[in-house]
Formats: structure tokens, sequence, C-alpha cells
């Protein structure tokens, strides 16, 4: 069924934006008509894998985005399978395909919109909670559902730092964007990127929590030392590069191996200028 998003005055220069008649959200006719643009351009691609309408980072800003993931047009993603007697699985869709923030219409389109309020990531977070419960997907997620599955908000939702998890951890990322573009348990380097010689191929679709990997959310896995797998689970934690002072809010949905700190989606890790290995970065938990 397809999808369609419109705008209409409440009051002055307040306008709501509706997708399939649910209201989103409210602003200034500018913005909204600007976002009613954006999402009726990507709506306009059938293929679209809609469940990936998260959060994410750009230019400095939290944002809401839906990567250029398309079901249906020959792209495989490659998932290591331990259980499997060849070693691999596929998924008949490009799950980890680099993405960009581009206004460039079309079926191109990825950007929706930039965060705002005092607390841009829970912003971002919950209205692209508030989009994905409105459209109709154009094929079931990844992990099978329909209609799309709610991304887990964390209790823990304050401007400020409550404690510190860690002064100085090891940190990797997952989901790179050449992951599972071949078969087996790695994927060779890819036109673009540096970062490494081969990929370690993910494992399954879906993380600790049940939600999809998405690539460009700003999520990360942490280590099982300590219980910090279970303790920070569907927290915001803030994590900082002790390189540079950057920094990221992101959910903890995953667990990541023993004494390996935590372990940040691309995006995230690349919104920070990348730090790798041990004593890297700095774990805080967000407050309430």
């Amino acid at each position: 069924m397809a999808n369609t998003a419109t705008t209409s005055q409440i009051t002055g220069d307040i306008y709501g934006l509706y997708i399939n008649g649910k209201y989103i959200l409210g602003d200034t006719f500018s913005r909204a008509d600007a976002i009613k643009t954006r999402l009726n351009y990507i709506f306009s691609d059938p293929n679209r894998d809609l469940d990936f309408i998260t959060p994410s980072y750009a230019n400095g800003e939290y944002v809401v985005s839906c990567p250029l993931v398309r079901k249906n047009t020959g792209q495989v993603t490659y998932l290591y399978d331990t259980n499997s007697s060849d070693g691999w699985k596929q998924y008949p869709a490009k799950l980890y395909e680099p993405t960009n923030w581009t206004n460039s219409g079309g079926i191109g389109q990825t950007a929706i919109l930039t965060a705002t309020g005092a607390i841009p990531w829970l912003y971002a977070l919950t209205t692209a909670n508030a989009i994905r419960a409105a459209v109709n997907p154009n094929f079931a997620s990844a992990a099978n559902d329909n209609p799309l599955k709610p991304l887990v908000v964390p209790s823990n939702t304050g401007i400020n730092v409550q404690s510190v998890v860690s002064s100085s951890a090891h940190c990797a990322f997952y989901g790179h964007p050449c992951q599972g573009t071949s078969a087996g348990t790695t994927s060779s380097s890819c036109s673009g990127y540096s970062d490494l010689t081969a990929y370690q191929n993910i494992l399954n679709v879906s993380v600790g929590n049940g939600e999809v990997l998405h690539p460009v959310d700003l999520t990360c896995a942490i280590t099982s030392t300590n219980s910090w797998s279970t303790t920070y689970r569907n927290k915001f934690i803030k994590v900082t590069n002790l390189s540079n002072n950057q920094s990221i809010i992101v959910r903890v949905t995953d667990t990541a191996p023993a004494n390996k700190g935590v372990e940040l989606t691309y995006r995230a890790w690349a919104s920070i200028g990348k730090p790798s290995g041990s004593n890297t970065v700095k774990i805080e938990l967000m407050g309430s």
C-alpha cells in the first residue's frame, strides 16, 4: 500500500506533518513542507526498505534518515552462519550499503529531518518511531516484522550524564558498509573505504534486543564483562573519543565480547573520528 506525506495548517505559521493521515509533528511551514517533500521522494521508491527509517548523525547533528537499502533490485547481503554447512546465508537486500545525507530528490533521497530541541538524540528517536508507526512497509523487515517494530526508547532520557561507566575503554565498530558484500566469514575491502583490509561479516540481521541491525542508527554493543551488557541494555550512553573529545549518544542494544568495551555502529563510530583499540573512549551513562 502506498504512503503519502501531507501538511495542514494548525495555527499561523505552524503546520502539522501527517503520514497516511497520522499526525507526526508540528513545525513552521517551510520546515514541515521540506520534510513532507523528502518523505514523498522516499515513498516513491517501492523497493525501499522502510525498516531503515532510523535516528542517525550527519554534519554534526542528530537526524532522521532512511538509507538507500533496497529489496527486489538484485542486491544481496551475505550473513555468516555458523550453523550452515557452507558457512553463510543471505538476505535479499543490501543491509550495509553506504548512505549519504543528500537532498537529491527521487529515489536517491535519504535525509528526512534534522532533530531539534534540548535533547536532539531523543527527538530523533521518538520522531523516527512516529514515522515508522505511520508507514505501510513495502515488505516485512529483515526480522519479519510487519508492521514495523518500534525502536526501544530508553528510560534514561535526561540531558546530563549520570555516571562514568569507564574512563578508558576499548572501542570497535560493526555494520561496516563493506560487510556482507561477499559470502563467507568476511567480505573483502570495497571501493571508498580503507578502515580494514577485510570485514568480519555479521552473524544475524537482528541484535540482542530484537531490533534489526541498522548500521546508520545510533546504537552499540557493550561488553559482557562486569555485567555491562545486562546493566546497560536499552540505555542511552555517551561515548567520547579520547583523542579528539568528540562524543555521540547511542543506545545499547547488543552484547560485545568480553573485555571489548563498546562496539559502535559504523555511522556512530565514524562520526566521532573512528576510535579503535584499547583505552580509546570514555563511556558514560546518561541520566533519567
